[in-house]
């Protein structure tokens, strides 16, 4: 199964929600609070005039003989019950909750709330809410209850317009800051932006470093190493064409060779030219395709220089036999004892490209060795280091030149043998790929070469794969 790709990250986006969500939040907060706060004296001036009301009817209350009596006039009873929105109540009652005058079905007050003279609270009449004020007066020294009520009409439609405006002031708010948040985080972006557009704007061939002036500050660790990456594939783009143009140096030679011969060859009419033409066409041909297969090796190893997917333990003893087996023709034809010493050498790697090392040095150490000279390869494991050898009894490589023999198309001046100049920098270029080191060195006896590879050992406490699977090391 595979995983679903990441969604590409926007940084204002991310940016915007970060700062919007927490200023929503306040927002909310701010209307929860303030919407109480708003509404508590609004509502107290309905409380305060119900509260007038029934302190009005109280002055109109007189005792006679022990009884209670409200002196209102038809005419205050029709004022006092007036209201556009609401139905207004009212009623008297003695403290034993018996009916002086008034309406019926005002709701009673809580039994002992009225100690402190007047009473605010909630009720029902005929279904719907009403708010009821109560007072505990006493007329000529005799108490009553005097109650005035109202419906909540007027207070509802107080409770929606003040929410309304709550809700409509934060949502302006909400808006404003969502636009004016937007705005500045694109602001705030423009460099960045304008950094795109710089580095958009440039050739594929133009990797000047990008002037930190035109980032932000925070931007310029980024900056710094998109400069860095911007050196190195400067540097690799000039190796490659240097390396091309080296290879192209280095092809155009032997192709003009087979030119000349096939034209040679086509103006011959001996047979024994014709064959001798053939013979040259032969090695030249031969050293043609040597130094192609090079360029293709050493264009594999640049390929992979990432490690190679193929990389997994193996023994380096079963490579060095097979290589070595392959050399043995060219060995024997030129009278060379090509001989073997090996240790158990757990690595790991590329089982190709080490045999395509170990064959650079064994063709190395044959084509540069005089006939009846010794070349000897051995494998071994010294500590947490793997090490190849391979020596032989040549003419060897000077001390000043040891550095130089690494670089591509370098020949050591009067060198013997007829090579191209890359053997040595595809052996260090794999051994680089494999974390490891190539040094040059003269054996103990004095005469010749001592090529020393070391790799970082593998556990051998594990089982070693087969070095090469079916796989054949080209030559």
């Amino acid at each position: 199964m595979t995983s679903k790709p990441t969604p590409p990250v926007s940084i204002r986006r991310q940016l915007f929600r970060w700062l919007l969500l927490p200023l929503a939040g306040i927002l909310v907060l701010t209307a929860a609070l303030g919407y109480p706060i708003a509404l508590y004296p609004a509502t107290a001036a309905y409380d305060w005039a119900l509260l007038d009301a029934a302190y009005s009817l109280s002055r109109l209350l007189s005792a006679k003989d022990g009884s209670v009596r409200l002196g209102i006039s038809p005419v205050a009873d029709m004022l006092l019950r007036t209201d556009h929105f609401d139905h207004i109540y009212y009623s008297v009652h003695d403290l034993n909750g018996r009916l002086i005058t008034g309406d019926r079905e005002l709701p009673a007050p809580p039994r002992g709330s009225l100690s402190s003279g007047e009473l605010l609270y909630d009720g029902k009449i005929g279904g719907k809410d009403v708010r009821v004020a109560a007072l505990l007066v006493h007329p000529q020294g005799v108490s009553a209850v005097v109650q005035v009520a109202e419906t909540t009409v007027k207070r509802y439609n107080l409770v929606r317009q003040i929410l309304t405006g709550v809700i409509f002031i934060e949502l302006l708010l909400l808006i404003t800051v969502a636009a004016l948040v937007w705005f500045s985080i694109g602001k705030g972006l423009e460099p960045l932006q304008r950094l795109q557009e710089d580095i958009a704007a440039r050739s594929p061939r133009d990797l000047r470093p990008v002037p930190e002036a035109h980032a932000p500050v925070e931007m310029h660790s980024v900056v710094r190493a998109l400069n860095d990456l911007l050196l190195q594939l400067g540097a690799a783009l000039r190796t490659q064409q240097q390396f091309v143009a080296n290879a192209a140096h280095q092809l155009r030679t032997p192709l003009a060779g087979l030119r000349m011969q096939v034209e040679y060859g086509l103006r011959q009419d001996n047979p024994l030219e014709w064959r001798r033409t053939l013979e040259t066409l032969g090695s030249v041909t031969e050293r043609t395709v040597h130094l192609a297969n090079q360029l293709l090796t050493l264009a594999k190893t640049e390929a992979g220089s990432n490690q190679p997917a193929s990389m997994r333990q193996l023994d380096l003893r079963s490579i060095v036999e097979q290589v070595v087996e392959q050399w043995m023709p060219k060995a024997i034809a030129k009278n060379i004892d090509l001989g073997l010493g090996l240790e158990p050498a757990p690595m790991h790697g590329d089982a190709f490209l080490i045999g395509e090392l170990l064959s650079n040095l064994v063709d190395n150490a044959i084509s540069y060795t005089p006939a009846g000279g010794s070349v000897t390869v051995r494998s071994m494991r010294r500590g947490s280091a793997t090490i190849l050898e391979v020596e032989d009894s040549g003419v060897g490589i000077p001390e000043e030149e040891r550095g130089k023999v690494f670089t591509r198309f370098y020949r050591v001046a009067g060198s013997l043998g007829e090579g191209c100049g890359l053997g040595l920098a595809i052996v260090q270029e794999i051994a680089h790929l494999h974390q490891g080191s190539v040094t040059i060195r003269s054996p103990s006896g004095g005469r010749g070469t001592l090529v020393v590879v070391r790799f970082p050992a593998a556990d051998d406490s594990r089982e070693t794969a087969n070095a090469f699977d079916g796989e054949r090391v080209a030559t």
